[in-house]
């Protein structure tokens, strides 16, 4: 398993009002669902991280 870059992350997924492309994983949706916690219900990162998140849990 790769180590997410945590940095990039916070580049990658900074735009609160956009949908993210997607995840590579687990750990990227968890890392953002942490950069983005305290934003709000309009925070479309954090509903989309949180989303598939609890998808790859449900597996």
């Amino acid at each position: 398993m790769r180590k997410l870059d945590f940095s990039l992350c916070e580049v990658t997924h900074r735009d609160c009002s956009t949908d993210p492309a997607g995840f590579t994983g687990h750990d990227e949706s968890y890392a953002v669902m942490q950069l983005h916690a305290a934003h709000g219900p309009e925070c479309r990162r954090f509903l989309a991280a949180q989303a598939h998140f609890s998808a790859e849990l449900d597996d």
